[in-house]
């Protein structure tokens, strides 16, 4: 019982030995952004396909756009705190997310994205006049 009262005051007064609980939650904030965001970018000869985790975020919360060659993607994270109780500790912080990619040669006609089990995944065709071509040696 003396253990857990020690751990349970240390933690509480742990942010406001590095100048209060604002810079804790700012770096809970940044950390977050490293954390979420995961993904698989790969590179076929007539797509790209990025697989980005974007875990509890909801379709319409997130923002796609794709502009000279460069496809972004962002959102945004509010986090909902229901409990008026002060022996809450919330660690799932909010903020914003925002990562970019090179994709020369997109067509933006052809671009799909759907969003399963936590995962957005993005295919971009890309204009035949950028798919590799093969040259016949005679």
């Amino acid at each position: 019982m003396k253990n857990e009262l020690i751990k349970k005051n240390l933690w509480d007064e742990f942010p406001t030995y590095f100048g209060g609980r604002d810079l804790f939650r700012t770096f809970n904030s940044e950390f977050d952004k490293i954390l979420n965001g995961k993904c698989n970018f790969e590179e076929e000869d007539d797509k790209y396909i990025i697989e980005l985790e974007v875990p509890g975020v909801k379709k319409d919360e997130i923002n796609l756009g794709l502009k000279n060659d460069v496809l972004t993607i962002s959102w945004n994270r509010k986090n909902e705190h229901k409990s008026k109780s002060k022996n809450v500790r919330y660690e799932r912080s909010e903020g914003s997310f925002n990562r970019s990619f090179d994709v020369e040669g997109v067509n933006p006609e052809k671009i799909e994205a759907e969003l399963k089990n936590g995962v957005l995944k993005i295919v971009l065709y890309k204009n035949e006049n950028f798919r590799p071509k093969k040259i016949e040696i005679k």
